[in-house]
């Protein structure tokens, strides 16, 4: 107590509050669109690799296999999806125009009509075991 004493400015840490809830609360803390989306992402990525590992890092429920990993981050005005590459945001984004970006994430605003399929096949490449390609 001495050190908040000292230092007023700095935050009081609640230690009874778990830090990461799990993948499942994350997504229930979201809105409808967005817990949608994720949780048919959730789905099928659950169903297409079943050795996937799943963990919260950064606070984003992130999904890793081979090496590689798929993240989800709730933003304030958009669901942002982060590949381990840019050639998967650039293939997106020539797909589907009109929606935001950065170097390494799609940003999904709640209106954008985004199209799933495509998206689920980016996610599936990004994923695959690459020793197995021909």
């Amino acid at each position: 107590m001495l050190l908040y004493a000292l230092v007023p400015t700095l935050p009081r840490i609640d230690w009874e509050t778990p830090i990461d809830s799990g993948i499942e609360d994350y997504i229930k803390r979201s809105s409808e669109i967005r817990k949608s989306r994720m949780q048919e992402l959730l789905d099928f990525m659950r169903t297409e690799f079943p050795d996937l590992r799943e963990s919260l890092k950064y606070k984003m429920p992130t999904f890793e296999r081979n090496g590689k990993s798929i993240s989800f981050a709730n933003q304030k005005n958009y669901l942002s999806i982060y590949f381990p590459e840019e050639s998967f945001v650039r293939a997106f984004r020539a797909k589907a125009s009109g929606i935001t970006s950065g170097k390494t994430c799609i940003n999904l605003k709640d209106k954008d009509k985004v199209p799933m399929i495509y998206l689920k096949t980016l996610i599936k490449k990004a994923l695959a075991d690459k020793s197995k390609r021909n």
